[in-house]
């Protein structure tokens, strides 16, 4: 591989292997480098804690949701994190300008209240999927993340279900994976975002799993931690152009459930969660191309599980290359 400095500039012209290496090789950063952890369990936080995720390192505060809650669900564009806050329960939905330190404002609400939902986005469009409606509902419904407002009905999953977190997405498709009925599911949906519709069956998870949460490449999705019959710090892929069943990837660092996920397209980190019997702070990594164990990058400002997570660099909104390189 050629030697690629990390440098700001890379206009020029370059060979499609030499982006392919600098790409795979994390030298050129594909997506936005902001991740953002909202919400909780911990006496319903209202806290909401940056990282910056190409630099290991304990999370620093950004500010508050308007309102506390647990199994916040939540996705980003390149410029907007989305939490939608399950207290009581709630059918808000806040958000943030990633890149500039604040509280969150009222962004509409979604079709219904409901704990428990799995959320995605492309670069335009956010969606949220599933709940604990009591019983578990199946209606996916959408934002546009430019234009405040209320969601709008999308379609429905192939099975109710609750439980299944931050889901993997490329430009054009959002994966939503296992859940809860309230026994653990290994069903893997899929829908294409700017098409509304009913979810099709992709595959299924190796194991049936709940409450586990997912970051994305614009090709692969990793689903990781959660609970099947105990808590698991286990990672499965899946390619998220092909339909099929998951393929183990390896684990993360510490075993645990409820935790929030997002990445930038090279790096999936994951933030927080439950152990059995106590929330943890634990943020940890891994590199999406390459199969194996997480890492340990740092510590959110406190202990939470049930959070939700937007960034600005997942697998949705990477539909071109920017970041650091080498011109050739």
């Amino acid at each position: 591989m050629a030697n690629y400095p990390q440098i700001d500039d890379c206009s020029g012209v370059w060979k499609l292997k030499d982006v392919n290496d600098a790409v795979m090789g994390g030298y050129w950063r594909v997506g936005g480098t902001r991740a953002l952890f909202g919400g909780g369990n911990q006496g319903d936080s209202n806290v909401i804690d940056f990282i910056t995720i190409v630099s290991t390192g304990d999370a620093a505060d950004f500010g508050d949701l308007t309102t506390g809650g647990e199994a916040a669900g939540g996705f980003g564009s390149h410029t907007r994190a989305f939490f939608l806050i399950s207290a009581s329960p709630s059918n808000a939905i806040d958000f943030v300008n990633i890149n500039t330190a604040g509280n969150a404002a009222d962004f509409g609400d979604s079709i219904g209240g409901t704990f428990f939902r799995g959320g995605a986005s492309n670069s335009t469009r956010g969606l949220f999927a599933g709940g604990d409606g009591s019983p578990d509902i199946n209606v996916i419904d959408y934002i546009t993340m430019d234009t405040l407002g209320n969601a709008t009905d999308f379609g429905d999953l192939t099975v109710a279900r609750r439980a299944h977190g931050n889901q993997p997405t490329s430009p054009t498709r959002a994966l939503f994976c296992g859940g809860q009925t309230p026994s653990q599911q290994d069903v893997i949906d899929f829908v294409t975002i700017a098409t509304i519709g009913n979810a099709i069956d992709f595959g299924d998870l190796t194991a049936s799993k709940g409450s586990a949460s997912s970051c994305s490449s614009s090709t692969r999705g990793v689903f990781g931690l959660g609970y099947t019959s105990g808590v698991v710090a286990g990672a499965e892929f899946m390619t998220i152009a092909s339909q099929g069943n998951a393929i183990d990837f390896g684990d993360l660092t510490q075993a645990r459930y409820g935790s929030a996920a997002t990445s930038n397209s090279v790096r999936g980190v994951w933030g927080g969660g439950n152990t059995v019997p106590a929330q943890v702070d634990t943020i940890d990594f891994l590199n999406i191309n390459n199969g194996g164990t997480g890492t340990d990058f740092g510590n959110l400002t406190g202990v939470r599980g049930n959070l939700g997570c937007g960034g600005n660099g997942h697998g949705g909104l990477n539909d071109g290359y920017q970041g650091y390189g080498a011109r050739h």
